[in-house]
């Protein structure tokens, strides 16, 4: 067998000894220059995308269907109620259906990792895709609040899973060059998918009762159900190259390449030949088949502790920043702000959303990512300290004119789309090699969801003990938190390999440390083939 270069870098054909780093990471520069993307990559990409597409749905899925479940009124005319077969929930059970969504993505995050180690990223996708189709079409005939609250659940633990394995398959499929792009399509698939259900909620899926629309929420459900379908065409989409190969299944990930790439593609098959004999190596010193190492990539995570800190600290960051706080008050400020329909002005803000993180998949591969989410922490701070500052000059009849909270909003809108939402999605997958990525991004999103489910919860306690004001503070110091965190701990990762990034992240000696004890076979004279 060739030997093996250091780190998840390169076969050496000649088999002439091991190479440095740098010369790997020349190699491996070469490589990246080599890469050319097919179109099948795209459209495997675009189907992928349903599963964000699916959180953003599945998350705001309540927002325009609140009102009908709950029997509101709409209007002047308290008469005036939703249809019957509409209303299913009392107010406290409406809550209780919202937050346990929060709950099945904690479960779900957890689940995510460990179940695409084990079948693949294409077939955990596959298996969170019919999770997602069977919750949304009982959703359309269901008409108990346990069962639907139920329902929630699972939608839940299937948007969880989508959200640890989707950022991990795009990375690995994606070219060098694209890698940055097209993980960004991830939070834009999200922000989409808020936009359609509140649009869809609002416009299209409606019934009227005596001139007034209410959601038919039921039909909603029909919209979500269509997504789904789409996301469980997954089966007959590529397999991750990686993973095969670190299953030890060469030729099916060579033949997965071949449908994702153009053009010459042998120093992709190397690394993949590479990845192979690494984790096989790994395994059998284990004592474990190469599929069944779960236990052994949890273990090995010690490897990589400032990569994890700095993976769980940006998917925290990103829930602790205060936009759900920001979007329950954009009513509020677009009203204030003298803005005839408020209702209509917060779908504004959901599709400039969209837009801005459009632009960040363009300027995550010439700007890269540590400046943006530098940026994005100081913006979201001066968002939060104007807002503090506007609703502390409200209450105490200070010079606050309702432009500055408008101001401030949209400097939070356009820090949190181009920085904070997209990126931390793109670094978890960038910052792991193969064998471990699974099990941190399962921690890291588990812990993101955790945090989201610890600001909806206490929110609205922080509102009555500091005020509107004194909340959004807190929510600036976080920012300013993230701000020092990124500068402090997370190196730029825009068009380098693995290899490089850990050889910045944990300096060089223990770099070369940690990439010989992944390759110490190398040394073994029936490794080398002598």
């Amino acid at each position: 067998m060739a030997s093996v270069a250091s780190g998840n870098g390169l076969l050496n054909p000649a088999g002439s000894g091991t190479r440095s780093p740098m010369e790997s990471f020349g190699l491996q520069s070469s490589n990246a220059q080599k890469q050319l993307p097919s179109l099948r990559l795209f459209v495997v990409v675009c189907v992928c995308c349903c599963s964000p597409l699916l959180f953003g749905f599945s998350l705001c899925f309540t927002s325009p269907a609140q009102g009908a479940m709950e029997g509101k009124a709409k209007g002047k005319d308290p008469e005036v109620l939703p249809p019957e077969g509409l209303i299913v929930f009392t107010a406290s059970q409406f809550s209780m259906y919202a937050a346990l969504f929060n709950v099945g993505a904690v479960v779900g995050a957890f689940t995510g990792g460990p179940l695409m180690e084990r079948v693949g990223r294409k077939h955990a996708l596959v298996i969170s895709g019919n999770v997602h189709c069977f919750a949304w079409l009982a959703n359309v005939f269901t008409s108990s609040p346990a069962i639907l609250t139920l329902l929630r659940v699972l939608a839940g633990i299937a948007v969880g899973m989508g959200s640890a394995i989707t950022p991990c398959y795009i990375s690995e499929v994606s070219t060098i060059s694209l890698r940055g792009s097209l993980g960004a399509a991830h939070q834009l698939s999200v922000n989409l998918g808020i936009f359609l259900v509140n649009a869809l909620g609002a416009y299209a899926s409606v019934v009227e009762v005596e001139g007034q629309t209410f959601c038919n929420w039921r039909l909603l459900s029909l919209f979500g159900l269509g997504f789904a379908l789409v996301l469980s065409t997954m089966a007959f989409m590529p397999e991750s190259p990686k993973w095969l190969a670190s299953q030890g299944r060469v030729q099916e990930a060579n033949l997965a390449l071949k449908m994702l790439r153009t053009g010459d593609m042998t120093l992709e098959e190397a690394e993949l030949q590479h990845i192979a004999d690494v984790c096989t190596f790994v395994a059998e010193s284990e004592g474990a088949s190469v599929s069944s190492t779960t236990s052994m990539r949890t273990h090995r995570l010690i490897d990589y502790k400032r990569c994890l800190v700095v993976a769980i600290g940006l998917m925290a960051f990103q829930q602790l920043s205060g936009f759900n706080a920001i979007m329950m008050y954009t009513n509020d400020i677009c009203a204030q702000a003298g803005m005839g329909n408020a209702e209509f002005s917060t779908m504004v803000v959901m599709m400039a959303q969209v837009v801005l993180t459009m632009l960040s998949c363009m300027l995550v591969e010439t700007v890269g990512r540590r400046s943006l989410l530098q940026l994005a922490g100081f913006t979201m701070c001066l968002s939060h300290l104007g807002l503090s500052y506007y609703y502390l000059a409200k209450e105490h009849a200070l010079w606050g004119p309702p432009w500055l909270s408008l101001l401030s909003l949209s400097m939070f809108v356009v820090g949190y789309s181009i920085g904070m939402a997209p990126i931390p999605w793109i670094i978890l997958a960038e910052i792991f090699p193969v064998e471990v990525v699974g099990t941190a991004s399962s921690m890291a999103t588990a812990v993101g969801w955790f945090c989201s489910l610890v600001v909806c919860w206490t929110f609205h306690g922080l509102q009555v003990k500091l005020g509107a004001d004194g909340a959004f503070m807190l929510f600036a110091f976080s920012c300013f938190a993230c701000f020092v965190f990124v500068t402090a701990l997370l190196p730029e990762t825009k068009s380098k390999t693995l290899e490089q990034v850990l050889w910045v992240m944990r300096g060089p000696s223990r770099s070369i440390a940690l990439m010989d004890r992944r390759i110490a076979h190398i040394g073994d004279p029936k490794m080398l083939g002598a």
